[in-house]
């Protein structure tokens, strides 16, 4: 049986991902917040060896990133490099969750060879958590592939990010109030990312940089109108328009590179997903 350590397993990626690798047979270590702190060698020190390591251990939330820029930049950058010697020391295979990485200018789909300009201070410790991984692979050959994720979806996200704050209106009635109904993002459901992480683990890539999306851009307002038809009910939009800081217009991922090198392809829609996390929070009244 592959083991697998599995960093921030407490939070909605690592939980998700835990139970997922669990279920498909892998001896999972989930490592919490509660197990030590990933930025101090000392902690990675008391991590047991394993086959494979998937890093979500980190700082998340983009617009606290604004607030903190250098506690955001620095957290991130040196539990990734810690992690990286960790795979260096035990021959670990790692999988690094990056993020949307693009210059605001591109037009769509973006693929993984189109320019980088990190938009906030989040994406900029991704970034060089990205080239931490690169270094590490080709100077010790550690073998990492990097996911770039875009818009992740699914229960039990935190309830800043935009669907789970949708939704929860909308559980509590049919008004629902956003900043800006125009950015387009492509929605790619927890279910979707889980076989992609799972696939990454398998394949014989040594190392890769790969998109997660579905390929579709949905606008904030089709979002909502989905939600609407999911749950049959009219849904009435309050927005300022008020355009976020550092706001980019429109992601869309192109995702020919996950098909070919991971043999990776979405399978849920965007409806399909709301409609899971609405009877998961019908049922157990969370998110």
């Amino acid at each position: 049986m592959k083991s697998v350590l599995v960093t921030g397993a407490d939070g909605f990626l690592g939980s998700h991902v835990s139970r997922d690798l669990t279920r498909r047979g892998f001896n999972v270590f989930p490592k919490r917040r509660t197990d030590g702190d990933v930025t101090k060698s000392t902690t990675w020190e008391t991590f047991p060896a394993s086959d494979y390591l998937v890093d979500l251990a980190g700082l998340t939330f983009v617009p606290a990133s604004w607030q903190n820029p250098t506690n955001f930049v620095q957290s991130n950058s040196v539990s990734t490099s810690h992690a990286l010697d960790f795979c260096r020391k035990n021959k670990t295979k790692m999988i690094f969750l990056s993020t949307y990485l693009y210059s605001s200018k591109l037009q769509t789909p973006i693929k993984e060879t189109d320019e980088i300009d990190p938009a906030n201070p989040y994406a900029l410790s991704k970034l060089l958590g990205e080239q931490l991984c690169s270094f590490y692979a080709e100077q010790f050959g550690v073998e990492v592939i990097i996911l770039r994720p875009f818009n992740v979806f699914g229960s039990g996200q935190d309830m800043r990010f935009l669907i789970p704050s949708i939704i929860s209106q909308a559980m509590k009635g049919d008004e629902i109030s956003v900043l800006d109904i125009r950015p387009a993002r492509d929605f790619v459901f927890i279910e979707d990312l889980l076989d992609a992480v799972y696939k990454s683990l398998t394949t014989d890539l040594h190392f890769g940089i790969i998109n997660v999306g579905t390929g579709v851009a949905s606008t904030v307002e089709q979002l909502i109108l989905s939600l609407a038809d999911v749950i049959g009910r009219k849904l009435s939009i309050n927005s300022s328009n008020k355009e976020r800081f550092g706001e980019i217009s429109s992601t869309q991922a192109d995702i020919s590179q996950a098909k070919l090198l991971l043999g990776w392809q979405p399978k849920w829609s965007l409806s399909e997903g709301l409609r899971e996390i609405w009877r998961d929070a019908q049922e157990n009244k969370i998110l």
